[in-house]
């Protein structure tokens, strides 16, 4: 299964890896970090139970850290702005499909925004459970699993954090704003981006 995936995601000009754990992960993800990068991050529960945001945000790296505590909401948000032209941008990815399609829901839209154009590399770290069969089952997954489960993590106010049901609500909390499916790159773009694939269970 996982032979085929790697290739899939070849066939869409994306580079795919499979690797044992998270120490392996973290090995990998800063190895192709090039000397001298800036580097941006989108928020991930998997880039920190991995240890890569530790890593990035303590190591000897020029970050964009929109995550750093008693920022202000303006210097955030320019910080996130910022990250869209990093060299290197680190994100997690919400479902990876057999057929190496890379499905996300976001808030804002700036994690999926600089996956598909901005920074000359993406990196994005997955764990075995973000693998689904196709597009229908990952969204399924994403909104009846994930965005739900986020919602409550993250203290929402939302219908679906009090029922565990989404109902494609209108509040004012909502989390899942933003539905994008990278099919694959331009051959151009071939080197671009590149996916971790961790055998354990990451993120929710």
């Amino acid at each position: 299964m996982m032979e085929h995936l790697l290739k899939k995601l070849k066939a869409n000009n994306i580079n795919g890896y499979f690797v044992k754990n998270s120490e392996e992960a973290k090995e990998l993800a800063l190895g192709l970090i090039p000397r001298n990068s800036v580097v941006g991050m989108g928020n991930s529960l998997t880039l920190r139970e991995t240890n890569i945001f530790k890593y990035l945000t303590a190591g000897d790296y020029q970050i964009i850290n929109q995550f750093e505590p008693g920022i202000k909401p303006e210097e955030n948000l320019r910080r996130r702005r910022e990250s869209l032209l990093s060299d290197v941008y680190f994100t997690g990815a919400n479902a990876i499909s057999r057929n190496g399609e890379i499905i996300n829901i976001d808030g804002k839209g700036n994690r999926v925004a600089a996956m598909m154009f901005g920074p000359q590399k993406v990196v994005i770290v997955a764990g075995k459970n973000k693998i689904v069969d196709d597009e229908e089952e990952a969204w399924e997954r994403l909104k009846m699993h994930a965005a739900l489960a986020l919602a409550k993590k993250l203290g929402r106010n939302t219908p679906c954090a009090k029922t565990g049901t989404c109902t494609d609500c209108a509040s004012a909390e909502r989390i899942c704003r933003c539905y994008t499916v990278i099919k694959g790159q331009m051959p151009a773009d071939k080197d671009r981006i590149h996916v971790i694939i961790v055998n354990e269970n990451l993120g929710i």
